[in-house]
């Protein structure tokens, strides 16, 4: 019964799963959105520049590390 009344703090646990698990999913997503602009630029390197443009989606894949990082300064 006394362990019960010695609990541990999994509060620091939680948080560094919940990011890592958070920051892992844009990390592909980042990935696979570059590879995919390499891969279109050697094949016609002339589009590069419109093709840059969509690159945006980076900036959005970005958004949700950003958003599990905040995340855990919220968890109590």
């Amino acid at each position: 019964m006394e362990l019960l009344a010695e609990a541990t703090n999994v509060v620091p646990l939680a948080k560094g799963i919940a990011l890592g698990f958070g920051v892992l999913g844009p990390a592909i997503a980042i990935g696979l959105i570059g590879s995919s602009f390499m891969n279109a630029v050697s094949r016609n390197p002339e589009s590069a520049k419109f093709l840059g443009q969509i690159l945006v989606f980076v900036s959005l894949a970005e958004l949700f590390g950003l958003i599990a990082f905040a995340s855990i300064f919220i968890i109590k």
